[in-house]
Formats: C-alpha cells, sequence, structure tokens
C-alpha cells in the first residue's frame, strides 16, 4: 500500500493522539446513551418517593381496616350481650332484683336476678372487673363477653307496669365508650 505523505502525518497524528480520540469517542458515546451522576440520582430521589408513598397509602388502608375490624367486633359483642340478657329475661317469672320499693316507680341496680318459670335456680347477670357475668343458681359464674370488650358500666331498670303497659326491664350498658341500651317488657 502506497501512503502519501498526508496519509503518514496523520496515522502519526493519530496514533499519537489515539487515546485523547478514544476518550473524546468514549464520553461522546457515553453522554448519548448512558446517564449523568445527576439524572441518576434524580431517578432514585423519583423511584424512592413513589415507594414511599405507597407504604404510606398501604400502612393507612391496614390501620383503617383494623379500626374497622375493632368496631364490628364491639357491635357484635354488644349484640350478643344484649341477646344473651334477653334469653334470661324470656319467659320470667319473678324479677328478684332489681326489686321495686312503693312508692317508687322504678328501681335500679347493677345486678339483675330472675326466676324462670319452671325453674328452681335463679339466673344472676352482674359486672364483675368489665366482664358481664351469668350465673345460675349456686354454679361459678362464667364471662360473657371476650377480653377484647371492656364492660364500663352496666344497669338494669326494672319499671313497674302503668295501666295496659306491662312491666318492664331497661338495660344500659358501655363497652369500650360506646352506650347501648335495650328496653324489655314482660307479658305472661
Amino acid at each position: 500500500m502506497i501512503f502519501s505523505k498526508n496519509d503518514k502525518r496523520q496515522m502519526i497524528y493519530s496514533h499519537k493522539t489515539g487515546k485523547r480520540y478514544l476518550d473524546y469517542k468514549l464520553r461522546n458515546f457515553l453522554s448519548l446513551t448512558g446517564f449523568t451522576l445527576i439524572e441518576t440520582l434524580l431517578y432514585a430521589i423519583l423511584i424512592s418517593g413513589i415507594i414511599g408513598g405507597s407504604l404510606v397509602s398501604v400502612y393507612g388502608l391496614l390501620e383503617g381496616s383494623d379500626k374497622l375490624n375493632d368496631r364490628v367486633v364491639i357491635e357484635e359483642e354488644a349484640n350478643f350481650l344484649l341477646k344473651k340478657i334477653e334469653w334470661g329475661l324470656s319467659s320470667v317469672d319473678a324479677i328478684i332484683e332489681p326489686v321495686i320499693q312503693p312508692p317508687a316507680p322504678n328501681a335500679t341496680s347493677s345486678t339483675l336476678t330472675i326466676l324462670k318459670i319452671g325453674s328452681l335456680d335463679n339466673i344472676t347477670f352482674d359486672l364483675d372487673s368489665g366482664n358481664i357475668r351469668l350465673k345460675r343458681g349456686a354454679n361459678a359464674p362464667v364471662s360473657l363477653n371476650t377480653e377484647r370488650a371492656t364492660i364500663a358500666s352496666l344497669s338494669f331498670e326494672h319499671i313497674a307496669p302503668i295501666g295496659a303497659r306491662p312491666r318492664a326491664i331497661k338495660t344500659s350498658l358501655n363497652i369500650n365508650g360506646k352506650p347501648y341500651t335495650m328496653l324489655l317488657y314482660m307479658r305472661k
């Protein structure tokens, strides 16, 4: 191959400056196809913001779900307790406590003791250390509510019959700060 003087000079020049030439080409190639440090940092910040926002949203959903679950449990607990008291008040032969003392039209107590028709044992509902208990006769009392529901107060009001209206028992209880009331008329 025959090279001209210019070609030889060009080869010598490019041979001496080849490293600079490769550096220049490499910088051009990387700036066109790769990321700069600033771009990398911006993308990292953007991705971490998206992940952080997602975690906050998921935490909020889970927290809301737990609160809703607690409300449902308390409502179910209140419904169960009131239905159990209603069962106790069905087919009542005598209300032993609270006793109405004339001339007072009503009597209130934190304990309800009744005698059911055809039964020899009294049934007692009372409050002990945040738990509603059921006691039948001489048997040991049994707690009716779970540990998730704390009963702050329990009262039974014995309402005397007036005219055609029969006697009634008004039950009031407070579960985890929420009041519940039930009025049940006694019919024979």
